[in-house]
């Protein structure tokens, strides 16, 4: 390619003395497209290269077409997968600003985010993260992680398209949405199975990297929590996780709770199942295991949280979902700003509005 094109002066001249795209030139030239046989003794012709001709009649291997199909998508893969970071444990272990961001960025997608199929024939995924529309800040943050991380963009915020006041990104590449899911974040409903944080994470000696695990749950779950009178109460983190539990085994309570849909925590204190309390069933089945590894970061880091159900509800599937939530007391209010673990600017507000 590169004696043939300098019989024209570049490859574009090339292209167009054999009367095919500039492009296709380009693709034999890196491997993306196997070169034809026919195209090949053209070149050679062009070239005008005793020597060269000799090294390609005894170095040449011709093959069929279905070859040539596979291998060019496979240069195409590699192509694709070179120009992204995919961090590896041992990079994540010993880089200790790297696996900060992994770690925040991979508990964004726990909190906010999901892991989806996108192609069902391929068996490709990607993935998604969805804030509110006043948070804009945090989606900055998200966008500044994913091109320090995996030198990958993903763009302006969208909006979801159903008058939904939030706004959307997408990784559309298989390799981050595999590397996610490698990281202990599953594919799909993320309630209906246990998701935890990863555990170079948890083994970590380094309090930075549990404050930035903690920090997209904060922002994305946690909310500042206001007493019937008035007054500011605790600040609490939520996640569900659905449990086997149906209306028949345990029905609904009609009229118990201004949501109909609900069974609020004195509906289930004094119920049982299986003949064992609904609170240990759910503690024993149906556990959050996302805010346990929580729950040992905070501790971690001086806190005094505390873990309870709040609620269950009931799905349209019939089966109930058990809503876990972290309560941290007033008191340790002024550790979330201290240890920055909120960077959106309205939980910021309520909880200086508290402590003063």
């Amino acid at each position: 390619m590169e004696r043939a094109a300098a019989r024209y002066g570049n490859c574009q001249e090339l292209a167009r003395a054999l009367d095919i795209p500039k492009s296709s030139v380009h693709y034999y030239l890196i491997g993306r497209l196997t070169l034809p046989k026919s195209l090949l003794e053209r070149m050679l012709e062009i070239a005008h290269d005793g020597d060269l001709a000799a090294r390609v009649a005894e170095g040449g291997v011709a093959l069929d077409r279905l070859w040539s199909i596979e291998f060019a998508h496979g240069v195409f893969r590699d192509m694709c997968r070179g120009k992204l970071r995919l961090p590896t444990r041992n990079e994540l272990e010993q880089d200790h600003e790297l696996r900060r961001k992994a770690a925040a960025i991979v508990s964004y997608v726990l909190a906010e985010g999901s892991v989806w199929m996108s192609k069902d024939v391929c068996g490709e995924h990607a993935v998604n993260i969805t804030f509110a529309e006043h948070e804009r800040d945090l989606y900055d943050h998200f966008g500044a992680l994913c091109r320090d991380v995996f030198r990958y963009d993903i763009g302006p915020p969208q909006k979801p398209g159903n008058d939904a006041r939030a706004i959307r990104g997408f990784i559309y590449t298989r390799f981050i949405a595999e590397w996610f899911i490698e990281q202990g974040v599953p594919a799909g409903d993320k309630a209906e199975f246990g998701c935890r944080l990863p555990d170079w994470v948890m083994n970590s000696n380094d309090p930075s990297t549990w404050t930035s695990a903690l920090q997209p749950l904060c922002d994305g779950e946690g909310c500042v929590g206001i007493s019937f009178k008035g007054k500011f109460g605790e600040f609490t983190l939520a996640q569900s996780r659905h449990t086997d539990l149906d209306l028949h085994t345990l029905p609904k309570r009609n009229g118990s709770t201004r949501k109909a849909r609900q069974l609020c925590l004195g509906d289930i204190r004094n119920s049982s199942v299986f003949g064992v309390s609904v609170l240990e069933y759910c503690s024993a089945v149906a556990r959050s295991d996302l805010l346990d590894d929580a729950m040992i970061l905070f501790a971690r880091l001086g806190f005094r949280p505390r873990l309870r159900v709040n609620s269950l509800y009931l799905k349209n599937d019939g089966f109930w979902s058990c809503n876990w939530a972290i309560g941290i007391p007033r008191r340790d209010f002024a550790k979330l700003l201290e240890h920055g673990l909120l960077r959106q600017d309205l939980k910021r507000y309520r909880v200086l509005l508290a402590t003063s």
